[in-house]
């Protein structure tokens, strides 16, 4: 991969900034974040929620936000990654002697562009679509955020590869939320998908408290 020298020492001392500013809490804080926890407690939760209040609907929400997710995850790692077949920090033998590294993991061989930040980024922009609320649309961004942000500091992603990552993201979420606009009215016919999707203001917060609570406990555990 190709890319003007000025932007490849950027890339490299940004990433050297955020590899090097590490301890022993942002390890464990980062390496969590960076794992399947908080997706799976967050999907189980709001799924719930949609569930409770949408009834079989939600099944056509679940549908296209698998379907971003499927875009996302295989443009960038079946695609991109090959093809491009740029080295991660990781295995770059400029600079892999220079990170610190977490539980020595160092990931697979290419790493433009970033599954992770394709994969987060394309959930939170589906999520915001659908949803449209502040305040969930800034809890989705932000997991977004900190997950990709944990790729850096752990040395396995340069910050191009984040902002590739983030750009295929986006695109797949924007994509599959207008596919869903355009295909489900005609899928379903006589029933009405709504979007937003009914959820009360009372069980945006039960989520919010979900959120908040889980990032605090991952915090708290991080210093043990």
């Amino acid at each position: 991969m190709y890319l003007p020298q000025p932007l490849v020492e950027w890339d490299k001392h940004l990433l050297l900034f955020i590899n090097q500013h590490n301890s022993s809490w942002l390890d464990s804080f980062y390496w969590t974040l960076s794992g399947s926890l908080l997706p799976i407690v967050f999907g189980i939760v709001l799924l719930f929620l949609l569930v409770k209040d949408n009834g079989v609907k939600t099944i056509w929400y679940l549908i296209f936000l698998g379907l971003t997710i499927l875009l996302a995850d295989n443009i960038s790692s079946a695609i991109i990654k090959p093809v491009v077949a740029r080295l991660r920090p990781s295995h770059d033998p400029s600079i892999m002697n220079l990170l610190h590294f977490v539980h020595d993991y160092k990931g697979g061989m290419y790493g433009f562009v970033s599954s992770h930040a394709a994969n987060t980024f394309g959930v939170a922009l589906f999520l915001s679509l659908l949803l449209r609320n502040h305040l969930l649309s800034g809890a989705f961004f932000l997991w977004a955020v900190l997950t990709s942000y944990s790729r850096m500091y752990l040395g396995v992603h340069f910050p191009v590869d984040i902002i590739g990552g983030m750009v295929v993201g986006l695109l797949a979420g924007a994509c599959c939320f207008l596919l869903m606009e355009m295909l489900a009215p005609k899928i379903l016919k006589s029933q009405n998908l709504e979007t937003p999707p009914y959820l009360p203001s009372r069980e945006r917060g039960y989520f919010l408290i979900v959120y908040g609570a889980t990032f605090l406990i991952i915090a708290i555990k991080s210093f043990f």
